[in-house]
């Protein structure tokens, strides 16, 4: 991450993800407050929006990307076209452009920044708010591996980061580890309500499910074991996990699942241009 230290950031678009990419840079001591600068299309949140971030806001989205080293686009995705030909002339192939919109390719971008510019387009999280991210990159054909590497360090201090090099691919990423976590706390808020069902307090409940799910999911990550022998150690003969694996068999938990990530996946085909 050292080769991010004297490099300056432009963020088009401080929300949600783009405020927690820039708070994540500066509470992880990545890069120094002063390197980062953000737009908002609200002119009257502009203060407090750059307060809350530590970082100092432009309105003109000109400005920002002519004293950035790093564009990060962090724009809805019905906005994109309007922002890449508002900046267009401003941005310059020394430069990169990370796009952090969804549903949309980097050919799209190239096309409208009309140049030899380095585009990556990467898709997030929202569990970067606590560090614990999910992102995937993919670059464009102007990038070169220098580019990925700086990428790479930006996610890398708020989370998890691979890379593929077949952008088709990434319509399933986005309905698998984009839209994750909304899985993921359905099943939380499940389990829960089966704890309160059988008679736990509500909150602890909760935590025993989140808990849970977390150390599943992180013994799947440093063991490299897959799940199913992980599933398989937890499971004793005739022992009280195997009758609950049933009856989630029963309601369809796994077949539900990989439907839902198949939908998910062609809703993104069908919106990205």
């Amino acid at each position: 991450m050292e080769s991010l230290k004297n490099k300056t950031i432009a963020i088009i678009g401080v929300g949600r993800i783009g405020g927690t990419i820039a708070s994540g840079l500066i509470h992880n001591h990545v890069i120094a407050p002063d390197k980062i600068m953000g737009s908002t299309r609200h002119e009257e949140q502009e203060a407090e929006v750059g307060k809350r971030h530590g970082i100092k806001m432009v309105h003109d989205n000109n400005t920002l990307v002519k004293n950035a080293d790093i564009i990060l686009l962090a724009v809805k995705p019905q906005n994109v076209k309007t922002v890449l030909n508002e900046i267009a002339s401003n941005v310059k192939p020394e430069q990169i452009v990370i796009a952090l919109t969804a549903a949309t390719t980097t050919h799209f971008i190239e096309e409208n920044l009309k140049g030899s510019i380095p585009v990556i387009r990467a898709m997030p999280n929202t569990a970067c708010l606590v560090n614990e991210g999910m992102t995937v990159l993919c670059p464009g054909k102007h990038a070169g591996k220098e580019h990925l590497e700086t990428a790479k360090a930006i996610f890398k201090s708020i989370g998890r980061v691979e890379v593929i090099y077949q952008e088709e691919m990434m319509d399933a990423v986005t309905a698998l580890s984009g839209s994750g976590p909304a899985y993921a706390y359905i099943i939380i808020e499940s389990l829960a309500e089966g704890g309160v069902k059988t008679g736990l307090p509500r909150e602890l409940a909760t935590t025993l499910a989140a808990q849970s799910m977390l150390g599943g999911a992180k013994m799947v990550l440093e063991t490299g074991e897959h799940p199913a022998k992980l599933k398989d150690s937890v499971t004793t003969p005739a022992g009280v996990t195997m009758d609950a694996i049933m009856e989630l068999e029963d309601g369809g938990l796994r077949v539900a699942l990989i439907k839902a990530i198949a939908k998910a996946t062609e809703k993104s085909k069908d919106i990205t241009h």
